[in-house]
């Protein structure tokens, strides 16, 4: 007589090697994700500025008026827009348009270049700009950044080095 055995299950062999599999697996997968997840927030905290700046613009022409874009440099960044003044982005309703602030832990700073002051302003008649500059997004400790160029006629470019998707600065 032959007995059949009739298995049912998983043996203990075979789960550990779809456990050493899994993990693998995830050992792998988690840096990239990482690093997507950190560019991914870069991106889009870069163009949430660059559609602030062209709203500013587009504002002013609308408005015919002077629209002012404010921002706060460094790690607690913020940025905020105001017609007719400058605003404090830190202060709650300074900035009637528009106000941005960094949330916590997003480990991404702000900076500028080529500004005297902390902002920035289109004038009515044509949205040209008072100067010319570029704000930067920085991760911390990173090299991937993304720059928001401004040109005095009010033209706005985004490049970027060390993240896919723009041209490179």
């Amino acid at each position: 007589m032959v007995t059949i055995w009739n298995r049912r299950g998983v043996t203990l062999i075979e789960f550990v090697i779809i456990l050493i599999i899994i993990v693998i697996l995830t050992v792998i997968a988690v840096p990239t994700f990482i690093t997507f997840y950190k560019t991914h927030r870069l991106k889009s905290t870069t163009e949430a500025l660059y559609y602030a700046l062209q709203f500013a613009r587009t504002e002013a022409v609308k408005r015919n008026t002077t629209v002012y874009v404010s921002f706060t440099t460094g790690d607690s960044w913020c940025f905020g827009v105001n017609p007719g003044s400058s605003c404090n982005c830190g202060t709650a309703g300074s900035c009637t348009l528009l106000t941005v602030s960094a949330p916590q832990a997003q480990q991404i700073s702000l900076s500028q270049s080529g500004y005297n002051s902390n902002y920035v302003y289109f004038e009515g008649t044509h949205g040209a700009a008072n100067a010319s500059g570029s704000l930067t997004y920085t991760l911390f400790g990173q090299t991937p950044l993304v720059k928001i160029k401004l040109g005095a006629m009010g033209n706005l470019q985004m490049c970027s080095t060390g993240v896919s998707g723009y041209t490179a600065c």
